[in-house]
């Protein structure tokens, strides 16, 4: 797994509880190693891997894995504006590099995770994959756009099996979480601070459209990727609502108001939002 974080350890937690080898690779730019302490006292191998680096991406493929998850990204919008440099760097030659080393190494399938963010900020109606690509505002979320078409065409080029995931905001407990504010997602920064009276910030009055997913559902899609041979890409998200909404729930009122769009998902979800912000 390219990526230890909040996703990959969860990921982890999951392929370890099924009897996978795990391979956790990360340059702990976000996450400190002393967090997969746990994970790998159940097993794990964990590694200095930077996505950057062509020699370390070769000496962690040249072991032969049979699939290949690729989470290591600057997901953050903020960070974004303050490090653009690295957030090009590893949101889009990191992948490229992936691609290549991973066709060099006998072509193990890939599984990316993109973002449902792939379709614009505002999208309306019913949302399936072969929606078109829409407006984006942040050199993170810009960046998916590049690395779905690129490792589509490495993916045709040397003939591995390819899973694109549209991920909406992932939420809930993982064996990793990091604290900074601009790494925190709205539905548990939401909830954090509903929970000690704080005013939750709304901006344009929540009306944006997003789509959500617990962190345990994410990682039983991740974990069955790819579903099928060939090139497959799915959105990701157990409900489609709106920032208010999750407001809204999070201060244990009732929402008001209906969605923009729906976004089209294959996947049977265990987890909702009234559940958990309740």
């Amino acid at each position: 797994m390219l990526g230890a974080g909040y996703i990959g350890a969860a990921l982890a937690e999951l392929a370890l509880a099924e009897g996978d080898e795990v391979t956790l690779a990360d340059n702990w730019y976000a996450t400190e190693p002393r967090q997969l302490a746990p994970l790998e006292r159940q097993g794990a191998r964990v590694e200095a891997v930077d996505v950057r680096e062509r020699e370390e991406l070769r000496r962690l493929l040249s072991r032969g894995p049979d699939r290949v998850y690729l989470l290591a990204a600057q997901a953050s919008r903020p960070l974004s504006f303050s490090d653009p440099d690295y957030t090009e760097q590893t949101n889009l030659v990191g992948p490229r590099l992936v691609a290549e080393e991973a066709g060099a190494a006998g072509s193990p399938a890939i599984v990316f995770a993109s973002s449902l963010r792939v379709y614009g900020p505002a999208p309306t109606g019913d949302v399936a994959p072969d929606h078109p690509f829409g407006p984006q505002g942040d050199l993170a979320h810009l960046s998916k756009l590049y690395a779905e078409m690129l490792l589509w065409m490495h993916a045709e080029r040397a003939g591995f099996d390819l899973a694109i995931l549209r991920l909406g905001i992932v939420y809930g407990p993982s064996p990793v979480e990091h604290t900074r504010p601009d790494s925190q997602t709205v539905v548990d920064k939401f909830r954090r601070l509903a929970a000690c009276g704080s005013p939750l910030p709304l901006d344009d009055g929540g009306g944006a459209t997003i789509g959500v997913v617990h962190v345990s559902d994410a990682a039983r899609i991740l974990h069955a990727a790819p579903t099928e041979p060939g090139i497959t890409v799915a959105n990701v998200a157990a409900e489609s609502t709106t920032v208010a909404a999750v407001a809204a729930l999070a201060e244990g009122r009732q929402p008001n108001g209906h969605p923009a769009c729906r976004f089209v998902t294959p996947f049977r979800y265990s987890h909702r939002l009234a559940g958990y912000l309740g």
